[in-house]
């Protein structure tokens, strides 16, 4: 009997896609329509004033579309929009992952389209792409049309949730953290749907024909050069999959060892290439993305609580029913539950940890869910109308829950982000070259994302790696300098503004979440930052002045510019909205 089982479901199931596709498409268009309320309600509230910008979800999505908005214009893969450094001899974190950026860019340069517009149109495109894989891959592994469609959205939807503990879960979602992960821009929003569609291929290549393998093979390939966390959990998911294939369907061995022979080979021609480049970073490049040594264990993450849970569930049932754990189906289901305890834990063997709250909010969440599902349509062959929708008006109702709160939450930034919008439009359309200082902190961060020009400073300028800590902290006293701050000022900010104490003390102290052992900022600490600004400010000369030089300053009527004064003659003033943009000349000492 136990034979049987196996023989019988390990057969390739008839596809249905073909005929089902419409309600693949279907479900994939009504999350696209959620995900992108946010643009919705931007456009709505700016209405003929509205400049043109992108909804934001992420404000990290602010430099990869800076590096986008520079490969539109033609600048070359090892650039810089923030410094205007351009052609370095290193490589930084965009040159490596430079897939999606140029996925982009190029079709928008054909076009004619901004990068923000690219952006727009990239969010509900990646849902659609998104959804109807996890659709394809539900209804190919359970046969069940209704699951695979309520599951697709549900899917998506609940990885939100799966990625905190559940007594976070509804704290965070008020306290304005992602919405929809897997969407920002460009990525992982561009990569997840082939991240998604490797997982298809590989199960394809064990239950049908091995040739899937090779298509496996070119997703990961494409994901190398795209986003490293989605890389490496495809790596750890592929380990996983094929050891417990291979332990658990001895007749299989010789199959699986072709299977994962092939992902291996191509995987590792691909990562020939990178390997080079990683090679050619600079230093800085290493300290920026804050790899830790450590071996200790990793076992208490949301999603691999989830993972026992699904697994423990798996284990009663197959028990209680004495079925066997052997079926193809649930051992596909159950990598997806197993995967994050090794993502979470390879540091026990390596040594080294980089940032694994990033595996927690794109990757992991999203695998548990997702074997939630197909456990629930591969244990359960009949399953109640009743019950497929409660699940659909759940998953629906989530969705429509984190779409509704991100377009609440994020309506201040975004209105104020378009508002902006409008004087570094002009500076590109005026072609106003030249570095440019500008008191506001969202337009001095908008400013490489829509024009050509460099900028004094910026808290997303570290991220390319042409400047080290030093040269960060001293560009953002000049900045500070400019602005009119003194160290009274500067000393408030460092007990409450989460960007300027990640200037001055670091992003490890800034943000807990970035090491396994955070340290608290004291305040011997803020007193000493004050007095270093202090004596910033009383050694500042014509060599900081000059360095680097400045081309133009756009600022609010009412801001101090005796500091800027002191050190620059203004030209004329144009006025564009609430700011004005006034030609520097560095005076003559």
């Amino acid at each position: 009997m136990k034979e049987t089982l196996d023989r019988v479901d390990s057969d390739p199931v008839p596809s249905n896609i073909a005929r089902q596709w419409k309600w693949g498409l279907l479900s994939a268009v009504l999350l696209a329509f959620i995900t992108s309320l946010p643009q919705i309600y931007l456009c709505y509230l700016r209405g003929q004033a509205w400049n043109g910008s992108c909804a934001y979800l992420d404000t990290d999505e602010l430099p990869y579309e800076a590096y986008t908005n520079a490969l539109i214009d033609g600048r070359p893969r090892r650039n810089d929009p923030y410094t205007g450094r351009d052609g370095g001899q290193f490589e930084t974190l965009f040159s490596i992952q430079f897939l999606p950026a140029y996925a982009l860019a190029l079709p928008a340069r054909l076009l004619g389209v901004s990068s923000s517009t690219t952006f727009i149109f990239l969010l509900p495109l990646a849902t659609i792409a998104a959804t109807f894989v996890v659709w394809w891959l539900l209804l190919e592994v359970t046969d069940n049309t209704l699951l695979a469609i309520v599951g697709a959205v549900g899917a998506l939807s609940l990885g939100t949730a799966a990625a905190h503990s559940p007594l976070l879960i509804f704290q965070d979602i008020t306290t304005g953290y992602d919405f929809f992960p897997f969407l920002r821009r460009h990525v992982p929003a561009l990569p997840f749907p082939i991240f998604l569609a490797s997982t298809l291929f590989v199960w394809r290549a064990l239950t049908r024909n091995i040739a899937w393998a090779a298509v496996a093979g070119l997703s990961f390939a494409i994901l190398v050069y795209s986003y490293f966390f989605l890389w490496t959990a495809a790596v750890a998911w592929f380990f996983t999959l094929g050891v417990l294939w291979f332990l658990a369907r001895p007749n299989d061995r010789i199959k699986v060892t072709c299977v994962f022979g092939i992902l291996g080979g191509i995987g590792t021609i691909a990562l020939l290439p990178y390997v080079w480049l990683l090679m050619h970073r600079s230093n800085i490049a290493n300290n920026v993305r804050i790899l830790e040594p450590t071996h200790i264990p990793d076992l208490f993450r949301a999603p691999e609580l989830y993972g026992a849970l699904a697994l423990g569930v798996l284990a009663y049932h197959l028990r209680r029913r004495r079925q066997s754990y052997h079926s193809p189906k649930i051992l596909f289901a159950v990598s997806f539950a197993l995967a994050p305890f090794l993502v979470f834990n390879q540091q026990i063997v390596t040594g080294r940890s980089l940032q694994p709250f990033h595996y927690e909010e794109f990757v992991t969440n999203y695998w548990v869910v997702l074997a939630v599902f197909l456990l629930f349509g591969i244990l359960r062959r009949e399953i109640p109308k009743r019950i497929i929708i409660y699940l659909a008006v759940g998953g629906i109702g989530i969705a429509l829950m984190l779409g509704v709160q991100a377009a609440r939450l994020t309506r201040s930034s975004n209105v104020r982000f378009d508002e902006v919008r409008a004087v570094a439009l002009r500076l590109r359309h005026e072609n106003l070259n030249g570095l440019v200082f500008a008191s506001d902190f969202r337009l001095t961060n908008s400013i490489p994302a829509i024009s050509r020009n460099p900028v004094l400073w910026s808290r997303h300028m570290y991220t390319f790696s042409n400047i080290d800590s030093v040269e960060q902290k001293k560009r953002y006293f000049q900045h500070l300098y400019y602005s009119g701050f003194d160290e009274n000022r500067l000393s408030g900010l460092l007990r409450t503004d989460f960007f300027a104490r990640w200037e001055v003390f670091g992003a490890e102290r800034a943000n807990p979440m970035l090491t396994a052992n955070p340290e608290p900022i004291s305040e011997e600490e803020i007193h000493n930052a004050t007095t270093e600004y202090a004596s910033f400010v009383k050694s500042f000369d014509a060599g900081l002045a000059g360095n680097p030089l400045l081309a133009y300053a756009i600022v609010t009527p009412d801001r101090d510019l005796s500091n800027l004064d002191h050190w620059y003659e203004r030209g004329e003033a144009e006025r564009t909205g609430e700011f004005i943009i006034f030609p520097l000349t560095l005076k003559v000492r």
